[in-house]
């Protein structure tokens, strides 16, 4: 009986040695070279909740599977109820080949998560994806903070004319509060 597991490990090794080595004796990684061109797209966290996400568009697949900082690894590749701060994500194939990416989830203050909602909403078109109208593009969160005067003066206060223009709806009320509520607070993604 203990020849067998002796024979087995025997078989075991050669099999690796036959896989992991080329004719010159030298090791061969299976792994070199694995680079996936990790995609990802997020969802910051909004005021005290950790409610972030973080959902990898590519690589996908069932023999994949993906690890949030040193957690353990799961095969779904949406990770919900993130707290807002720095992370790594790591990706694994069915022979264990990795490939990371760093990420950072913000934490938005829910004044500013309402406008930014509404910009994303309203202004998109025109001012998004990186279309400048107007010599304004709002594709970061730095230039909505930076241009907020700009956006009051254009969606609330409609100085020369309202945002959006005609045919699109004009903001309600409600929306133009939440625009004016936000500066008034401070106008940073904190507020």
């Amino acid at each position: 009986m203990r020849i067998v597991p002796f024979l087995s490990c025997l078989f075991t090794f050669t099999v690796i040695l036959f896989i992991a080595c080329n004719k010159k004796g030298t090791v061969i990684d299976p792994c070199a070279n694995t680079n996936y061109n990790i995609t990802f797209s997020k969802t910051e966290s909004i005021g005290t909740l950790n409610n972030g996400t973080i959902s990898i568009m590519q690589p996908q697949g069932d023999t994949m599977q993906y690890q949030l900082n040193n957690g353990a690894f799961q095969s779904s590749w949406y990770f919900t109820n993130v707290a807002p701060g720095n992370y790594i994500v790591t990706v694994k194939n069915q022979k264990g080949c990795t490939d990371t990416v760093h990420l950072t989830i913000l934490n938005y203050g829910p004044k500013f998560a309402a406008v930014k909602q509404l910009v994303v909403g309203y202004c998109g078109p025109c001012h998004l994806g990186g279309t400048v109208n107007g010599g304004m593009n709002f594709d970061t969160d730095a230039s909505i903070v930076a241009n907020k005067t700009r956006i009051k003066v254009r969606a609330v206060d409609g100085i020369p004319t309202f945002m959006p223009e005609a045919p699109n709806a004009p903001l309600s009320t409600v929306d133009k509060q939440k625009i004016t509520d936000w500066i008034n607070a401070g106008g940073t993604i904190q507020n």
